[in-house]
């Protein structure tokens, strides 16, 4: 084999995991191991979407030690490893496989999608704790987190051992879909206040946070001062952060110039709100290339601070979601005009806006100038028929089928006289739409 940096992982599709099939694999990955060259090393192990058995744990474990593996690898991918598991077995595995790992030099680990609990980080605590100085990519993900697991969690990333902490070098966090609530905010905030400038990669969304919860991760981002000016992504859908706390982290936004990925869908924001995240984002200059806004119960009036935002973004953004909004067609129609200069982008997503024929019109009007579109979704709207097969035409393939567009009720009765608008009112009455 020759010289490179090598991944084990299990061959097979997902499966139960049990000691003959481990001793199996073990068996393929010495093969691997002994046919490395000079200066082959193994850096990566990779043991998700299996099902380990405790006596599995133990061969891989086992294997692990024999190869002094722990003085090369630096990932850790262990995700999904309990799964069908009764509880006293899958934290057994938890903590064999975790401990094979407990005096290792890991840069990244991946627990998601391990049903955990506090016993659960109890059980995983070694993997977490022996890294204490090298530590630096967490990821545990939909693994039912309660805020007291989280607790557990943020003491060990935030403990002081020969004046550092885990949480000071960490480059990339993500808490996702756990039920931590708001106990769980106040421990993530910990842990926010506790990173450096190396920070630069941040999910903590889907976790049942109510307003007080998501308040204080808002105050946490804010406080970080300049240590946040390297987050180039930010994952804070579903946080409930009003307008109050969304004028908080749009200051922290705004000492984000390297920001990349800004997903805030379902954080309650409302028009001001919006209009604070605009604000901060051109005063960033940050290269955005992905910005989520969906479910913010944004209005015509936000759409219009979003509309002017477009045009600072149109060298660098590619992906545009504000579906499930309120923003109707002179919202849309203001969108719509700030994605004319946006030449780059790939993806818009739109549907479930209470929009008509008007905002439909905008649209056509600059299909033409988004040459790298590839994907538009409009449905759950209010378009009539032929605005439909107006749509279809100009956008053509990229156009997501609309199989939920209610074309009996017209909501732009009352835009006929809109100064904003007027030039599409005249389009649509030429073209009897």
């Amino acid at each position: 084999m020759s010289n490179s940096n090598i991944t084990l992982t299990p061959s097979g599709d997902r499966e139960v995991v049990d000691q003959v099939r481990a001793t199996e694999i073990v068996k393929e990955w010495q093969e691997i191991m002994d046919g490395i060259g000079e200066g082959g090393v193994v850096e990566k192990i990779v043991l998700n979407n299996k099902s380990y058995t405790a006596e599995a744990a133990r061969i891989i474990q086992d294997f692990v030690a024999k190869n002094n593996l722990t003085r090369t690898i630096k990932d850790a991918d262990l995700s999904d490893i309990i799964a069908s598991r009764m509880e006293e077995e899958g934290l057994e595995v938890l903590k064999v496989i975790c401990d094979a790992f407990g005096d290792a030099n890991l840069e990244e680990v991946d627990l998601s999608d391990n049903a955990m609990g506090s016993k659960g980080i109890t059980a995983c605590a070694s993997v977490l704790s022996g890294q204490s100085t090298t530590l630096k990519r967490l990821s545990l993900c939909n693994n039912g987190l309660s805020g007291a697991s989280m607790t557990e969690v943020a003491d060990v990333l935030c403990e002081v051992k020969n004046d550092i902490n885990i949480a000071s070098r960490l480059t990339k966090i993500h808490f996702y879909n756990n039920m931590s609530g708001d106990e769980g905010c106040t421990a993530f905030s910990r842990i926010i206040g506790s990173c450096s400038a190396s920070l630069e990669d941040v999910r903590f969304s889907g976790t049942r946070a109510g307003r007080p919860g998501s308040y204080r991760v808002a105050q946490a981002m804010d406080n970080m001062g300049d240590f946040i000016q390297n987050v180039k992504r930010w994952d804070l859908a579903d946080n409930t952060f009003g307008e109050e706390g969304g004028e908080i982290i749009a200051k922290a936004f705004a000492r984000c110039p390297n920001l990349e990925y800004l997903n805030l869908r379902d954080c309650s924001l409302g028009d001001e709100g919006i209009a604070f995240v605009c604000d901060a984002l051109a005063i960033s200059k940050c290269p955005l290339k992905v910005l989520d806004l969906s479910g913010n119960e944004i209005t015509a009036s936000g759409a219009k601070k979003v509309g002017k935002l477009l045009p600072l973004l149109s060298k660098t953004l590619v992906i545009l979601h504000i579906e499930e909004n309120e923003m109707t067609s002179r919202g849309v129609s203001a969108i719509a005009k700030g994605l004319g200069v946006c030449s780059l982008i790939e993806e818009v997503k739109l549907g479930m806006n209470e929009c008509g024929n008007i905002g439909g019109q905008a649209l056509c009007d600059v299909a033409d100038k988004l040459s790298a579109l590839s994907k538009i979704e409009l449905d759950n709207n209010m378009f009539s028929e032929k605005m439909v097969e107006n749509l279809t035409s100009a956008f053509d393939e990229a156009l997501i089928e609309m199989e939920d567009n209610d074309d009996e009720e017209d909501p732009d009765e009352d835009l006929e006289d809109d100064e904003d608008i007027a030039d599409l009112t005249a389009t649509m009455a030429e073209t009897s739409i």
